[in-house]
């Protein structure tokens, strides 16, 4: 048993340091631009046990995004019973919102590596489409191609403008931006119009 720990300790050990070699290297060069060889050199870690745990840095890269996305589900935990008592649709909180941005300024290295250009794939479309999953709309009289619309709008500027805090340094408090999305998401431009009550 033991053994077992042990075992499961140098395995997280090994996949953390691989990670965050890699987050590193992206920092500077595209996915594409990186070899294995770089990987294990920064990780101080040797090829052979790189490969018992991922096929290249293209699949290291997938599975970081894999985790990113399950923490970022998470995050959202809707209750429909609240939310068929809601007379608006708002199933995103302020708390889901600053649960979501503080993580990703808890992990700012890496979310600057992933809303950057060094991936092979758009991770703020990846972001969106999981928030799209989570998110429900409520029963609505709309056609489909409203509703999804709708959502997409909501939902995608909530993404750049997260996307611009990251680029920016992420300085600003998690809470302040999540009653700027949530107000932009659920009330537009012209809640910031109205006198406050």
């Amino acid at each position: 048993m033991a053994e077992e720990r042990k075992s499961d300790r140098r395995v997280a050990y090994t996949k953390r340091v691989l990670r965050e070699a890699l987050v590193k290297l992206m920092g500077n060069h595209h996915i594409s631009e990186i070899t294995i060889t770089s990987i294990c050199e920064l990780a101080d870690i040797n090829r052979s046990t790189f490969y018992l745990h991922y096929r290249d840095q293209y699949d290291l890269l997938h599975q970081i995004v894999d985790e990113v996305l399950r923490d970022v589900r998470a995050r959202i935990i809707i209750n429909q019973e609240e939310l068929d008592e809601q007379a608006a649709w708002r199933p995103v909180t302020s708390d889901m919102m600053v649960a979501i941005l503080q993580y990703t300024k808890d992990n700012y290295d890496l979310a600057r590596v992933l809303f950057g250009n060094n991936c092979d794939f758009s991770f703020p479309q990846l972001i969106l489409d999981a928030v799209k999953e989570q998110v429900p709309f409520p029963d609505s009289p709309l056609d489909q191609r409203t509703i999804d619309i709708i959502m997409n709008h909501a939902i995608s500027s909530g993404v750049d403008l997260v996307v611009r805090w990251v680029q920016e340094g992420a300085t600003e408090d998690p809470a302040l931006l999540a009653d700027l999305i949530l107000k932009l998401a659920y009330s537009g431009t012209t809640s910031f119009n109205r006198e406050e009550d």
